[in-house]
């Protein structure tokens, strides 16, 4: 009786433990995850877009990791962990955004996983499994496409925008973000990378929170165009914007006749006058439209961006309703001269920035000076092992009449030989981990920093690394590949990176011993300094002083003029350089891609000490993609202080720095007798007169384009210093060395017609002034025609020769 009973409780304790998985089972979370990517599910390749995730929990509450596995680009990505707590019966929505994701994610099929859950943290945490989207599927765009943000009451308000093409945008993409329902504006300036301009029309930007309207600002400053018609409290229903607007706007009204309309337009026909609000221009504005003297439209430069505002109601009729209301847009925008291009981080062959820093700075940067073993040294000490361990150590051993003991002393030295040389290659590897860090700032108006940095690791040791980051510096990895590992998968693996307010953190993983490891980003640094420039150029001369305002010694202090570097030397903090250098030319150009030997990649094996100048060159090369469309000369000079606000927090690292900084500026130029304009001192625009032909600039030549088959419209624009009213142009030169497939047309303002440029080179030297405009324009007429279909144009370059007059 006794056993039965005792063989009962047995079973009964076993079926017990049998119902414990199920019972933990139950009372795990059950989660279910629904995500939604990009504006009306839209975005472009490698530009950032708002991410929105929502989480219904039916299980036990959830506290712990969510981690977000992408990549930006091909070469370049970080997990995202996020810390997340979710409730039993609870829904949770987290508006995210992502700074981009690579084309080989939307290769990769419906089955990639994007999302993960981990109890507890990423680190140690168990994974938990859920329902719902595994990934995000958006509608992926060309980043040349254009993405136009609308906040207005009505969609039919602005229509105009959605016929609008220009300059390099192959597509247009109209989105109305006030009519999308349950939509949550982004608080991250990510969230708007792919959006190349902003229209608002008698919206109440003040309702936003003010980091949502912060991040617009911020947008904008990256090279966002803000575009705002007039209201009746255009001011107030702005709210932070208002105080980067270029126009006052003023109680009064006035109206702007149909034919100043059309004047502006391309001479296209408008039907009704339009009312407008009297205005004022506001400093540091850019007037684009004017009657009587009145200011109709202007545009205010904010950063990499800018603003556009007008007198008069964007939406309102009748000018919402007029057939020709995009063309006046269209020319609006052009004379703003914003819009044109693609995205700054899009630009070097439709690369993001960050993937070019990849190739174009990481590969030098990654080479350290350790990795370099002097051969001549490796040789002497083969050679002197030889000997050794050959006829001295024999004579020796003979002598002595010790030869029985070479079994042991041969070995010794053999041990002591491969110790001496592994302590000479490993001598800056053992003790502590090196960074080498390299950095491209722009000087900013505020005395900030704003540019790109990128620093390799060479680890001492395997396993983590954890770097630390200040507000306003971003970071992510490269990715490992090898034979055995592809771009689109998995990064969660290799690095992760964990944002917070005030501080963020990358984890690189798993880094292997005496291993490369590359971590880049954007960087803000605020109230850092600037160059304090006092330069006049007169006569073909600069003369001045430059002053090192910043904290930190600068070397080869230069002035960037085009191609050119004029050094000028070295400056310590709050130490000036007096200017007196010929640069060759009547004015300073507008800085331009050193193609010079000096910058250019070196093709041989280069020695260790060569290492700090490559890295320098690289970041020469890599400013071109920042400063595309520059039209002024810089100040340039480098650092070896580590400014960069990125570090090491698992150990100290040694540091090598080379960070370089920018400033661009407006010389005084003082015209005097007779000068010339070469080619790279004019600002290029290019139209097409047929809306369905595709061109498209190559690289950085402001005169090498793709071209379909068509008419184009080629635009140089003198420099705004140039004294238009004093001039007298003597000589106009136009080299065309494209002959077999382009005719070109010159247009004479005083016939109003173009007339025909005959030979590929064209000179005129009497009544050069007859083609040139008030404005200090001089505009062609491309027609381009390929019998074999090959886009490849080289456009005619323009060269004037003036003098002025007293």
């Amino acid at each position: 009786m006794k056993k039965s009973i005792r063989w009962f409780f047995a079973l009964s304790i076993l079926v017990l433990l049998s119902f414990v998985p199920l019972i933990e089972a139950t009372a795990a979370p059950q989660l279910n995850v629904q995500a939604k990517a990009g504006f009306q599910n839209k975005a472009k390749h490698g530009l950032g877009f708002p991410l929105t995730i929502t989480v219904v929990n039916n299980g036990d509450e959830f506290s712990g990791d969510l981690v977000i596995d992408y990549s930006e680009s091909y070469t370049v990505g970080s997990a995202k962990a996020i810390p997340f707590t979710i409730g039993s019966g609870e829904t949770k929505t987290l508006n995210l955004s992502l700074p981009g994701l690579s084309e080989d994610y939307t290769y990769s099929g419906t089955s990639t996983q994007m999302f993960y859950f981990y109890q507890d943290s990423w680190e140690k945490g168990k994974e938990v499994e859920y329902k719902g989207n595994k990934n995000i599927k958006p509608n992926f765009y060309d980043p040349s496409s254009n993405f136009i943000l609308t906040l207005t009451e009505s969609a039919d308000r602005l229509k105009p925008f959605s016929t609008i093409k220009l300059n390099n945008m192959s597509d247009t993409q109209v989105i109305h973000l006030a009519q999308l329902k349950d939509f949550d504006f982004p608080t991250t300036t990510a969230a708007y990378g792919a959006a190349n301009f902003l229209v608002v029309d008698e919206f109440v930007l003040a309702d936003l929170p003010e980091n949502t309207q912060n991040a617009i600002i911020q947008w904008i400053q990256t090279g966002g165009v803000f575009i705002v018609g007039a209201s009746d409290n255009t001011a107030a229903e702005l709210g932070l914007i208002s105080s980067h607007l270029p126009l006052t706007l003023m109680d009064e009204r006035t109206e702007i006749s149909k034919d100043v309309l059309a004047s502006f337009a391309n001479k296209k026909e408008f039907a009704e006058n339009i009312p407008a609000f009297k205005a004022t221009l506001n400093t540091e504005s850019r007037l684009l439209m004017q009657s009587e003297n009145q200011p109709l439209a202007a545009s205010k430069t904010l950063g990499k961006g800018a603003i556009i505002q007008t007198s008069f109601s964007l939406g309102d009729e009748p000018f919402s309703k007029e057939d020709n209301a995009t063309t006046f847009i269209n020319e609006l925008i052009k004379k703003a001269n914003v819009g044109s291009v693609t995205p700054i981080n899009m630009s070097y062959g439709n690369q993001g920035i960050k993937e070019s820093m990849t190739y174009e700075v990481g590969q030098t940067n990654e080479l350290f000076p350790s990795f370099q073993v002097s051969t001549p040294f490796m040789i002497a000490i083969v050679i002197l092992y030889i000997i050794l361990v050959g006829p001295l150590l024999y004579l020796l051993l003979k002598r002595k009449d010790k030869r029985e003991h070479a079994w042991w002393i041969i070995p010794a030295i053999s041990v002591l030989a491969s110790a001496s040389i592994f302590a000479y290659g490993a001598k800056d590897r053992l003790v502590r981990p090196q960074i080498q860090q390299v950095s491209l700032y722009e000087v900013q108006e505020d005395a900030s920093l704003s540019g790109y940095y990128l620093e390799s690791l060479l680890s001492n040791r395997s396993g983590n690394f954890t770097f630390e980051a200040e507000t306003g510096t971003t970071m992510v990895a490269t990715k490992r590949m090898n034979s055995f590992s592809s771009s689109n998968g998995s990064v969660q693996a290799t690095s992760i990176l964990q944002e917070s307010a005030n501080k963020n953190h990358l984890t690189i993983r798993d880094v292997g011993y005496w291993s490369v490891s590359t971590i880049l980003g954007e960087s803000k640094i605020k109230d850092v300094g600037n160059f304090a420039i006092d330069l006049t150029v007169e006569s073909g001369i600069v003369r001045g002083s430059i002053k090192n305002e910043f904290p930190f010694a600068l070397k080869d202090v230069a002035i960037w003029s085009g191609t050119k570097m004029i050094v000028l030397g070295d400056l310590a903090p709050n130490e000036s350089i007096q200017v007196n250098e010929s640069i060759g030319s009547a004015i300073l150009l507008p800085i331009a891609s050193a193609s010079g030997s000096q910058y250019m990649g070196s093709s041989q094996m280069m020695k260790a000490s060569d290492l700090p100048k490559e890295r320098k060159n690289s970041l020469i090369r890599l400013s071109q993609m920042t400063s595309e469309q520059s039209t002024e000369p810089a100040i340039v000079a480098h650092t070896e202080d580590a400014i960069v606000p990125v570090k090491l927090t698992d150990s100290r690292a040694e540091m090598s720095a080379i960070n370089v900084v920018y400033q661009p500026f407006t010389p005084e130029t003082i015209f005097a007798g007779k000068f010339t304009l070469p080619a790279t001192s004019f600002e290029i625009e290019v139209s097409s007169e047929e809306s369905s032909s595709y061109y498209e600039q190559m690289g950085e030549s402001n005169f090498e384009w793709m071209m379909e088959n068509g008419s184009y419209r080629y635009e140089l624009n003198m420099p705004t210093n140039i004294p238009l009213d004093l001039v007298n142009w003597t000589e106009l030169q136009l080299a065309n060395t494209d002959t077999s497939s382009i005719s070109v047309e010159i247009y004479n303002v005083s016939t109003k017609a173009f007339e025909e440029v005959k030979s590929g080179r064209f000179m005129i030297s009497e009544n050069v002034n007859q083609y040139i405009t008030t404005e200090g324009k001089v505009q062609f007429k491309v027609n381009k025609q390929s019998s074999n279909g090959d886009e490849y144009t080289r456009l005619p370059e323009l060269r004037l020769k003036g003098e002025v007059q007293k």
